[in-house]
């Protein structure tokens, strides 16, 4: 099994496709992330500069330093991961299954001294640890493009976040990837596996998305529509009560997107949606759990039928 994960990390990087999406993720964020890093180290230098003209002039009363948030350095990486970095799952997912089938290689892989689920297993380690890796090398180059360049103060629990952040990028990756490889296993035509996947993709991860946020009665006017009627919170749920299935189907149709998960606890971790700035890492994380296990769950009950279609039939090995 350890040899069979091996050999996907190897093969991944024969895959002219995984190594295109791979390279353009990488570029898209180490751009990103310096920009943004430049973007903070410009606040800084500017709070820093107000500071030194008042203190030339005299003054004791300094104004208290803005929230520079160095986290907001990585908060175009979840567009990126979740454009890139899911396709890029879905090719390491698909391949891993149509490449043995093409060449023949799986019957004589599973005439040696490993079962089924074995061999499955060690197909979705070598790509798992493969996009830990990924996840990792990109929350180094975005710790250390802020740290160098941004020179903004950061604290542990920045690093935490940050951290915390890049393992649900990883879980969303993860979901793709299964989601990959559990559609080569039932579908035998390796490249309508992968269209098929890529359809199920664009749905729950775009037109879900856009589904929720154009029928959320709040968003039909520019700054929301409740606050633009002067209604507070008290009054804007007593109208929200009167559209109860309205909105449960709104809510249900955006549940079914991964991507909506994503974005919810990972902004939260990164400050860059409100409400979260003082909690700690661990916090944003007790909060958003529901968030955090929406993206968990499906990745478990994926390879668990994975695992049970490739245990049952033997049609398997033909394409």
């Amino acid at each position: 099994m350890l040899i069979l994960a091996k050999k996907e990390m190897i093969d991944a990087f024969r895959n002219k496709l995984f190594i295109t999406l791979l390279s353009m993720l990488f570029l898209l964020i180490i751009v990103s992330v310096v920009l943004g890093s430049f973007q903070i180290k410009i606040n800084v230098e500017s709070y820093n500069q107000s500071v030194s003209i008042l203190k030339s002039l005299g003054k004791t009363e300094l104004p208290p330093p803005p929230s520079f948030n160095p986290l907001s350095a990585s908060k175009n990486f979840a567009n990126y991961i979740g454009l890139l970095g899911a396709l890029m799952a879905i090719v390491l997912g698909n391949a891993s299954i149509v490449k043995e089938r093409r060449g023949g290689t799986m019957r004589l892989i599973l005439s040696r001294q490993i079962y089924r689920d074995g061999f499955l297993n060690g197909k979705v380690i070598g790509n798992l640890v493969l996009l830990m890796l990924i996840s990792l090398f990109s929350f180094v180059i975005t710790l250390l493009a802020v740290i160098v360049i941004s020179h903004a103060p950061i604290t542990v629990d920045d690093i935490t976040r940050q951290g915390l952040f890049f393992v649900i990028s990883f879980l969303y990756m993860a979901f793709f990837l299964l989601l990959g490889l559990f559609m080569a296993i039932l579908v035998r035509d390796g490249n309508k596996a992968l269209l098929i996947t890529v359809m199920i993709w664009l749905i729950i991860s775009f037109i879900f998305p856009q589904i929720g946020d154009t029928m959320d009665m709040d968003n039909q006017l520019p700054g929301g529509f409740f606050a633009s009627m002067g209604m507070n919170k008290a009054d804007s749920q007593k109208v929200l009560d009167r559209f109860k299935f309205y909105e449960s189907l709104r809510d249900g149709i955006e549940e079914c997107s991964p991507t909506k998960h994503y974005e919810r606890a990972g902004f939260a971790l990164l400050n860059v949606k409100t409400g979260f700035d003082k909690n700690t890492a661990l916090e944003v994380v007790a909060i958003k759990w529901f968030d955090v296990a929406a993206l968990l769950a499906p990745c478990i009950i994926l390879w668990l039928c994975a695992a049970m279609i490739l245990l049952r039939r033997e049609d398997i090995f033909e394409e």
